[in-house]
């Protein structure tokens, strides 16, 4: 322990900067991490909460449109101990911007059982059933969201059903738990009024006998209910959206575990350099009796140090990270997954063991090479104290061949991402990111040998160019650690710019439409509301339009898996482009009788192709559909089916549409249109008309809104880099100590000094934004054609953003010279007779 003390603990103490810059360098990867998977399981925890509001402690849930007729056989199922009806919908608040209600209409009189939330009529009153069945405004909203808008027992509360404004009254705070406050209840007869469907249920939950096995009574609901009516646990419910975001929420991990790799690279060069100080200690310790292991150990201790202390800090900023991180990330779901509110952030204990793990385990990956270089030192070879700069052996051919190697592995894991397991395609883009750092030390090398014949007009120039020849056992890790950084940057740079390029495409090609209308709380809600068949008529008797289309969302059951069923009427204007060309012939196909198209995720989902059979769920049983063709589309993930309205009328004998798009007359324009609606129907104040220019605003909106959380991600990776330029420069001053004392002694003046280490630090970010720039180019292939295919199902064609790419050296390159600055000050006025003697 001693020993530890005085070689580890007191060298850090003695070296504050450097000691702070590897611990900030490991915080940083670790707090990224760990909010990252905060932010993760706060999503997973928050949308879980919600169903068990729902949900209950029900054993099985039927969902769907369930007729109320049926509810007297439902709730006498053999095998059956318990069962509830539920009505839900959502509710608009026109008084506050952009809120909503999850409204669930409960029955009191059954509910007991399920109940997994409290009413509360006061602080010291319990349910009061005149309030609860008297009043027909009476509605529960939880403590959280009255504190927030400053509501009250007794105050009124203004909601928006479809075109319906109702004054509801706050009669109960309602105890949700973690679920989102968002949630209000109400009496389902009352309920059922107030959201317009008096005939149906959305669900009915049910308490078993034998929970373990419920094959008897689901085979009895099947007998009574509808066809198309999913019957499942809520377990199997909160499955199928973990599984629908495991692919976001991947990504994201993935992403942050690229700071850790930085930080890794910056560990090396920390024992590098500490190793290459203290020779003359190792060489004392081993002539003493010392092993290899001890001297081994020591250095792996200093790693341990700074991972452990690095760990203990990212912890706390990880969690700071998360809160800014949060909001995003929950608006990106709702966009592309299901509607969630992340409320309050979720951090389970065992994540702190594994960030820690994570700190002190990349630390020691960092330090266990040059702390073995170090323990197999010779005790005479470690006693020379001369300088060691050129006391490195010259990059080998042979990090070609395991940079050949680190290829072939990234080729192999491209093709099992596809042949096996999604999970090989962060392999691929592992092994081409390292097979690009392990070129490293060569690229260095050559880069510095050509540089330094380039720049040979300017001594300053060429004797940092020099430098980076004559330390390239530093160099090449600094460099491999900005390079990775900067491939991080370019890869996701060019793959957001090929997705948007792509999008602004599709969007070209498919919204067409002049206008589109739909009921304002869809745009809070997604597609919860329909368009009141009235307000239709009117619009389409308008004589500026010339023909609309519509569109009906459902979620349907199609080869054992829930989709996305969109049922439009089939316009010849807004024809999509389709996998393997022949657009105009397969639309044409697609709207014939029983014939479908599907989005091209879906396709790689369910391994469809044109020509196939797919069965989907109708309230009357199993339906074949021909799949027409496969679509481009890039709104949802998880994959969508299109029908014709005509098909759907035929199955599912359901009305009423989500939105409505329509087509102008030559000479009648959208803003025009908009007054004259706005102005001479009252119903259209419940409505979102929005031109074709304005609809393009929001897409480019919501596509910025789900990149958003990687720019934080990608900003701390180079942060991170740019760290390691100061760390590794303020090594080297300190190890040419006695070298740039001589160069000032022969009358190289301070600015001379300064100036070529800032030229070395200028050199070293060029050297490795480039490499940078090469290595984020193949990845980001790998981003576009493995692991964005594997797991969304998308193509996306490659394209490069010239300006962006070109801005990254124009920018980093500078901030590498100012990371030197310290370091340069630092040698430009170190004494040069202290120095000479060191």
């Amino acid at each position: 322990m001693r020993l530890f003390y005085q070689h580890v603990i007191r060298y850090a103490l003695q070296h504050k900067l450097l000691a702070a810059v590897n611990i900030l360098s490991v915080a940083l990867g670790a707090a990224v991490f760990l909010a990252v998977q905060i932010v993760n399981h706060s999503a997973t925890r928050a949308f879980e909460a919600g169903i068990d509001v729902v949900a209950g402690r029900a054993h099985l849930e039927a969902r769907g449109a369930i007729p109320v007729q049926l509810w007297p056989r439902l709730r006498n199922v053999p095998g059956c101990t318990a069962a509830t009806p539920l009505v839900e919908g959502m509710l608009a608040l026109p008084d506050y911007d952009r809120e909503y209600l999850h409204l669930l209409g409960v029955d009191p009189l059954t509910n007991g059982p399920f109940q997994a939330f409290k009413l509360q009529r006061a602080p010291d009153k319990g349910f009061d059933a005149d309030a609860w069945f008297g009043d027909p405004a009476a509605v529960a909203i939880s403590r959280q969201f009255a504190d927030r808008h400053h509501l009250r027992l007794g105050d009124p509360l203004r909601v928006q059903a479809g075109e319906r404004e109702v004054t509801l009254r706050v009669s109960f705070y309602l105890e949700t738990g973690d679920a989102d406050p968002r949630f209000a209840v109400m009496d389902i007869g009352w309920a059922q009024e107030l959201l317009a469907r008096p005939g149906h249920l959305t669900a009915v939950l049910f308490r078993l006998q034998t929970p373990q096995h419920p094959e008897s009574v689901v085979a009895t609901l099947r007998r009574l209910l509808p066809k198309d009516v999913v019957i499942r646990s809520p377990e199997e419910r909160s499955a199928q959206v973990a599984y629908l975001l495991a692919g976001f929420q991947l990504n994201l991990t993935a992403l942050s575990l690229v700071s850790l790799l930085v930080g890794v690279f910056l560990i090396y060069n920390t024992i590098t350099a500490s190793a290459v100080r203290r020779r003359a200690e190792i060489g004392i310790l081993r002539s003493v009796g010392g092993s290899r292991s001890l001297v081994r150990w020591l250095f792996l201790g200093e790693a341990a140090l700074y991972g452990t202390a690095g760990s203990a800090l990212g912890c706390f900023l990880g969690v700071l990270l998360a809160r800014g991180l949060v909001r995003t990330v929950a608006q990106t779901i709702s966009n592309l997954y299901v509607l969630t509110s992340i409320e309050r952030l979720y951090l389970p204990v065992w994540e702190i063991p594994l960030v820690l793990s994570l700190g002190i385990g990349s630390a020691l990956v960092g330090a266990w090479v040059p702390a073995r270089a170090a323990a197999g030192l010779p005790p005479l070879k470690a006693l020379n104290l001369q300088v060691v700069a050129d006391d490195q052996p010259r990059p080998r051919l042979a990090w070609l061949a395991v940079s050949a190697l680190l290829f072939s592995l990234g080729i192999l894991s491209s093709w099992l991402a596809f042949a096996y397991n999604h999970l090989a395609g962060f392999g691929a883009a592992f092994f081409t990111l390292a097979g690009f750092c392990a070129l490293s030390p060569l690229v260095t090398y050559t880069s510095g040998r050509r540089l330094s014949r380039w720049l040979r007009s300017s001594h300053v120039w060429r004797l940092a160019a020099q430098n980076l020849v004559r330390s390239v056992h530093h160099h090449a890790v600094t460099v491999a650690a900005l390079a990775s950084a900067v491939a991080m940057l370019a890869s996701v740079s060019v793959m957001i710019f090929s997705f948007r390029v792509t999008v602004n495409r599709w969007v070209q090609r498919r919204l067409v439409a002049d206008l589109f209308v739909t009921p304002a709380q869809n745009e809070i809600t997604r597609f919860q509301t329909n368009v009141a068949p009235d307000f239709l008529e009117r619009l389409r008797r308008l004589p500026e339009v010339a023909s609309i289309d519509t569109y009906r969302d459902e979620t349907v059951t199609a080869a054992g898996k829930r989709v996305s069923l969109g049922v439009v009427i089939g316009s010849a204007r807004s024809v999509p482009e389709f996998v393997g060309g022949h657009d105009r012939e397969k639309f044409a196909d697609f709207l014939g009788r029983d014939t479908v198209i599907i989005s091209e995720p879906l396709a790689r989902r369910l391994h469809l192709r044109d020509g196939d059979p797919l069965g989907i769920v109708s309230p009357d049983g199993e339906r074949p559909f021909r799949v027409a063709g496969i679509y481009y589309d890039y709104t949802k993930d998880a994959g969508v089916i299109l029908m014709q309205r005509d098909n759907f009328l035929r199955y599912w004998h359901r009305e009423g549409v989500h939105s409505v798009a329509l087509y102008l007359q030559p000479g009648a324009t959208a803003p025009a249109v908009i007054d004259r609606v706005r102005q001479g129907d009252p119903s259209a104040r419940f409505y979102s008309l929005r031109s074709n220019a304005s609809l393009r605003q929001l897409v480019n909106k919501i596509f910025e809104q789900t990149f958003a959380v990687t720019y934080a991600l990608r900003l701390v990776a180079v942060l991170v880099a740019v760290i390691g330029i100061v760390l590794n420069l303020t090594v080297l001053v300190k190890e040419r100590g006695r070298e740039l004392a001589v160069i000032r002694s022969l009358g190289a003046r301070r600015r001379q000094v300064l100036g070529m280490v800032l030229a070395e630090a200028a050199l070293l970010g060029l050297v490795a934004v480039m490499l940078g720039l090469g290595t984020g180019c193949a990845l980001a292939v790998v981003l576009t054609e493995v692991i964005n295919k594997a797991f969304f199902g998308w193509t996306i064609p490659l394209q490069l953003p010239w300006d962006q790419l070109a801005l990254i050296p124009i920018s980093l390159v500078p901030v590498s010279a100012l990371g030197g600055l310290w370091p340069a000050w630092r040698a430009a006025n170190a004494p040069i007779i202290s120095a000479i003697r060191g």
